[in-house]
């Protein structure tokens, strides 16, 4: 059978709706798998992510306790060194303080000796500025 020019004009657009709902319909699944391996990758990326956080927050955790670690080494060190200045240094200050109160109690009487022989001096001297005055 033989079309007419409009038969072939009504053939001819349904084939270029029907190619073009084929265009549309390929190009859906297209974008859909695209979709598909977009939401995949951005799984994906989460969990990087993640570890990445992860392994951050164990390496801060790692440091904080290395650093607390190092000052604590670092504090018995230094304790321990100035306990050994200390133990160097303070040899002998029982002695010290020893000759240093028995000289105190001799200066003390010495003065005091000086008061009981000068005392009499002294008070004349005294007497005698007040009776000028």
């Amino acid at each position: 059978r033989s079309l007419v020019g409009s038969e072939m004009c009504i053939r001819d657009r349904y084939q270029r709706r029907v190619r073009g709902f084929q265009q549309v319909h390929s190009s859906m699944a297209e974008t859909q798998e695209g979709i598909k391996r977009l939401i995949a990758a951005e799984k994906e990326a989460q969990n990087i992510v993640k570890e990445a956080r992860e392994k951050r927050v164990a390496l801060l955790r790692q440091a904080k306790e290395d650093a607390t670690r190092e000052v604590e080494e670092y504090k018995n060190t230094r304790m321990n060194q100035f306990k050994e200045y200390k133990a160097k240094h303070t040899q002998g200050t029982d002695d010290i303080q020893k000759q240093l109160a028995k000289e105190t109690e001799e200066t003390i009487q010495r003065i005091q000796e000086q008061v009981k022989q000068s005392g009499p001096e002294i008070v004349k001297l005294l007497l005698e500025i007040v009776e000028r005055v």
